[in-house]
């Protein structure tokens, strides 16, 4: 069995695993929008390695063109960007200059995947369309991983609602740096590291949604 096959099926039942457990406790009467917009993430990177996992079997290629499959990434980031803008960071980030310096310190995150995006597209020959899904994906992964990385330096505020969510949001930024670490490891073709990293994404994607439930419980009390 080709390793690329085994690293997709790996995350795909990690990943439908973590979307059918926060189903069951996320979506419920009453239930907060956040960890539901968590569970709709970690649901949109299943099916998109579901349909890598089928790509495969049937003869088909992933490496350094585009498929359809990268839509799970891009649906997934897209998520975990809106779960974090508007009302959760209103929660903590009242705009005022007490904050400017953790609002400057989080930018590190998206400088730092634009770098290794620019070092990617330079060194990777890529069909027109696999380099404007890539430029999609990293856009979407520079404005996801501001909020993650910004909540997770961020002082708390009432109710534990930083704090409490700290776990998550670290889980959340290794999440999304794993999915552009695969991005860029797709394009080459190296199948040694793309299952290590389908390995470290699958335990992530269980993990994200566990750590947040966690800790909305603890900010409720």
């Amino acid at each position: 069995m080709k390793l690329i096959l085994i690293a997709n099926i790996i995350t795909c039942v990690c990943a439908f695993a973590g979307f059918i457990y926060g189903s069951i406790t996320s979506f419920k009467p009453k239930k907060a929008v956040y960890p539901q917009m968590i569970t709709l993430a970690v649901g949109c990177m299943a099916f998109g390695k579901l349909y890598q996992v089928v790509r495969v079997l049937t003869g088909g290629e992933i490496f350094g063109q585009f498929q359809l499959g990268v839509f799970g990434y891009i649906g997934s980031l897209m998520f975990l960007f809106s779960a974090n803008f508007g009302a959760m960071d209103s929660l903590a980030d009242d705009k005022s200059n007490t904050f400017r310096k953790y609002r400057i310190i989080a930018f590190a995150a998206p400088c730092a995947v634009a770098v290794l995006y620019a070092l990617f597209i330079f060194s990777t020959e890529l069909p027109i369309m696999a380099q404007v899904v890539s430029a999609v994906t990293t856009v979407l992964a520079m404005h996801a991983s501001y909020y993650h990385l910004k909540h997770l330096i961020f002082p708390d505020v009432d109710f534990g609602v930083i704090k409490c969510l700290r776990p998550y949001n670290l889980s959340a930024l290794i999440y999304i740096s794993l999915c552009f670490a695969e991005m860029i490891v797709i394009g080459t073709g190296n199948e040694i590291s793309i299952l290590i990293i389908d390995v470290l994404m699958g335990i992530i994607l269980i993990d994200i949604i566990v750590l947040a439930e966690r800790g909305i419980k603890k900010w409720k009390i």
